[in-house]
């Protein structure tokens, strides 16, 4: 009887132990089915923001530069040179006067402040410079949206009112120039004694500076955070 007994103890001790280690196994495969859960969520994440962020970074550098180089034909236009330009580096002139660019502000970056999940994200730095991302966005739409308020109330009527442009491209890459290099307009030339049209150029050429430095700045941040992005996207590798 006794040895029964102690027989029946011992499976007891033992099935209570396996009943133990199968539950505490399955809170463990739980607990690393929810991480890996969580860490392809995260990996998923920045992909996304790596993808927008290349994106972005690349029409901020652009902007600058197509400002940077429209900087360069007015300051010739304004200057005594002038008489020196052909047909269609007067027109590049008139054209980077006259196009601004807004950049847009909607993305992945967007969605993922708007749902709640940037915590999915460990890495702490890397949240708090996405936090911030979208005042560099706002600074630039802001001055965007100005600088094509004044061009198109200030700077188009006047170069219109010239005969600017002669005619439209057909494809929009080319920004409105479609002359051939040839003989310069009369009126193009009396724009470039034009005081008023002068005083125009001369604060948009300002406005222009701005949106480049604003463009640039905003680019090497974007490659900060791309930066961080990558390394983090690394530690899923490895």
């Amino acid at each position: 009887m006794t040895d029964q007994l102690a027989i029946n103890w011992k499976r007891i001790a033992i099935e209570t132990a396996a009943i133990v280690v199968s539950i505490l196994l399955a809170f463990t495969i739980d607990a690393w089915w929810d991480g890996r859960k969580d860490q392809l969520e995260e990996q998923e994440i920045l992909i996304g923001l790596e993808i927008e962020f290349v994106d972005l970074r690349g029409r901020l550098d652009q902007w600058a530069q197509f400002n940077r180089t429209g900087i360069q034909f007015i300051e010739q236009f304004l200057s005594d040179s002038v008489t020196e330009m052909d047909l269609r580096s007067i027109e590049s002139a008139f054209t980077h006067a006259s196009i601004v660019n807004v950049l847009d502000q909607g993305g992945a970056l967007d969605a993922l402040l708007a749902s709640g999940r940037l915590e999915r994200i460990s890495d702490r730095s890397i949240r708090a410079r996405l936090v911030k991302w979208p005042d560099w966005l706002e600074d630039i739409h802001t001055n965007d949206l100005s600088s094509r308020n004044y061009v198109m109330g200030e700077i188009v009527p006047f170069l219109a009112k010239y005969g600017f442009p002669q005619k439209f491209c057909p494809s929009p890459e080319i920004f409105l120039i479609c002359s051939e290099s040839g003989p310069i307009p009369p009126s193009y030339l009396q724009l470039a004694e034009e005081t008023e049209f002068r005083s125009l150029l001369i604060m948009r050429r300002a406005w222009m500076w701005s949106a480049a430095l604003d463009h640039e700045d905003a680019r090497d941040e974007a490659d900060k955070i791309l930066l961080m992005l990558r390394a983090s996207l690394k530690d899923f590798d490895t």
